[in-house]
């Protein structure tokens, strides 16, 4: 099954708690968590194509890979947080759920809320407003 965020029922959630200041902290925080998890994916990738052991000492390279990985799984676990709280609050506006997947940290599960999440940003800047 392929799972995805549902742009539509987010896009619902963002309007109809607009005028709750609380769930607009709320939601921005889950927003900015899944970006968080992308800038930790993105930052441990090219720190990896760019330092290996003959450019680095062995222990400041197994250092910082394993800080690097632990703050990718903290985010991820963050932004799977995030996936359950947008749901909920949909379901608090009578709206369907953001992501309809298994929420979990066991695999195959955060693979594909991360892969939602993942493809989610990428959609939001293929279709981002240009010349605001």
């Amino acid at each position: 099954m392929n799972n995805s965020i549902s742009v539509e029922n987010l896009s619902r959630l963002f309007t109809d708690a607009s005028v709750d200041a609380d769930a607009v902290g709320i939601i921005s925080d889950c927003m900015k968590s899944f970006v968080n998890y992308h800038e930790a994916i993105y930052e441990l990738e090219i720190w990896l194509k760019l330092h290996n052991p003959k450019n680095t000492s062995t222990e400041e390279y197994q250092n910082k890979q394993s800080e690097l990985a632990y703050s990718r799984t903290v985010c991820h676990n963050a932004a799977l947080a995030s996936i359950n709280i947008l749901n909920r609050m949909a379901s608090r506006y009578g709206i369907g759920a953001v992501y309809t997947g298994t929420v979990s940290e066991e695999r195959p599960y955060r693979t594909e809320v991360a892969n939602a999440i993942l493809d989610y940003i990428g959609d939001v800047m293929l279709k981002r407003n240009v010349g605001i």
